[in-house]
C-alpha cells in the first residue's frame, strides 16, 4: 500500500469518512447547494450595498430641494434595488440651470 492509500486509511478510520479527493465526502447535490447558497449570499450583499450607496448619495445631494429627497429615499427603501438603479441612472445627474 502506498503512503496516499496509508493516509486515506487513516482519515477514514479517524472519522468515519473518505477522503475528500476520492469524491466520497461532499457529492455532487451538495456542492451545487453550497455554491448555490454563496451566490444568493453574495447576490445579497452586492444588493445591500447597493442600496447603501444610493442612500448616501441621496441624502448628500446639494442639487435636490427637500421633497425631492424625501421622493427619492422612499423610493429607495420602499423598492430597494430598482429605486436604487433608478437613483443611479436618473437621479444622480445634476439638473441644468
Amino acid at each position: 500500500m502506498n503512503s496516499t492509500g496509508i493516509l486515506s486509511t487513516a482519515w477514514q478510520g479517524t472519522l468515519g469518512r473518505t477522503d475528500v479527493l476520492d469524491g466520497g465526502a461532499i457529492d455532487g447535490a451538495t456542492l451545487g447547494a453550497l455554491i448555490g447558497v454563496t451566490l444568493i449570499v453574495l447576490a445579497g450583499l452586492g444588493a445591500l450595498v447597493l442600496i447603501v450607496a444610493a442612500l448616501a448619495q441621496v441624502v448628500r445631494a446639494v442639487h435636490l430641494s427637500e421633497p425631492a429627497r424625501t421622493r427619492w429615499v422612499l423610493t429607495v427603501v420602499f423598492a430597494p434595488v430598482f429605486g436604487a438603479l433608478a437613483w443611479f441612472a436618473v437621479g444622480n445627474r445634476l439638473q441644468a440651470g
